[in-house]
């Protein structure tokens, strides 16, 4: 082999980007169906807060370098939010 990578550096950056967005949508989900088997009534304040909390340490600690998981972290869990909570939300009496 001649000592080339097979992977370019714009290839690597890509597949780090995808697997914040994966590592994040991922927590979060385990995360979420965790609380919601655990409890009657899903606890979206503390499923809110862990991720929010999460999210300002990040950002504390590594500034914008982690960014994209950030972000991604806060739209899981909003998506989430509104899928464990559906019945309650949209409740018929």
């Amino acid at each position: 082999m001649s000592g080339h990578s097979f992977m370019t550096e714009h290839n690597k950056s890509e597949i780090r980007m995808m697997n914040q967005i994966l590592l994040a949508l991922v927590i979060m989900t385990n995360f979420g169906f965790y609380l919601f088997l655990g409890h009657a009534q899903f606890p979206w304040f503390a499923y809110l807060g862990a991720a929010v909390g999460l999210s300002i340490i990040l950002l504390c600690w590594t500034g914008k370098k982690f960014m994209l998981f950030i972000t991604a972290l806060l739209v899981s869990t909003t998506i989430f939010l509104i899928v464990y909570n559906w019945s309650a939300i949209f409740s018929v009496h």
